[in-house]
């Protein structure tokens, strides 16, 4: 964001020497400090996939190696997961991405499972960062999307 500096100061015309000084108002407020947008359309660096990928892997694997299954335990594990995965995205440190995470966990004897995601993104720089972790209970898929904000 580009900063402007805002603040009024008036001006006086000094007719010995013919220069023009600039003196701030006696009770003048600290300077307030505006920002407005840059339009950057292009992300400096794109979003570090492999690094995302890494990340969520960590995060299952730690976290559900000794997880049994339980389907009223998973509606809370999953946001924490999700949370945790965001969190530690966020500090790879991708400026100016929307980081959104998502975990699914389901019973790993219960059959199969088909995920779809739809979202209006730039093929460009808009990317997604997934893993699936199995153990003898559960499956658990965890994904994390990185969309640029103009």
């Amino acid at each position: 964001m580009a900063q402007i500096v805002a603040s009024k100061l008036s001006a006086s015309t000094q007719r010995s020497g013919g220069q023009t000084s600039i003196h701030p108002p006696v009770n003048m407020p600290p300077q307030q400090v505006r920002l407005e947008c840059t339009y950057k359309m292009e992300p400096d660096r794109k979003f570090p996939t492999k690094r995302a990928e890494d990340t969520i892997r960590d995060v299952l694997e730690a976290e559900l190696e000794s997880e049994k299954y339980d389907a009223d335990k998973c509606p809370g594990l999953c946001k924490q997961l999700a949370d945790a995965i965001k969190a530690r995205v966020k500090l790879i440190g991708s400026p100016r991405y929307k980081i959104v995470s998502v975990v699914t966990i389901g019973s790993a004897d219960k059959g199969t499972l088909s995920c779809v995601s739809q979202c209006v993104w730039n093929e460009k720089f808009d990317t997604y960062a997934h893993y699936a972790y199995n153990n003898n209970s559960l499956y658990a898929v965890g994904m994390v999307y990185g969309i640029y904000q103009e």
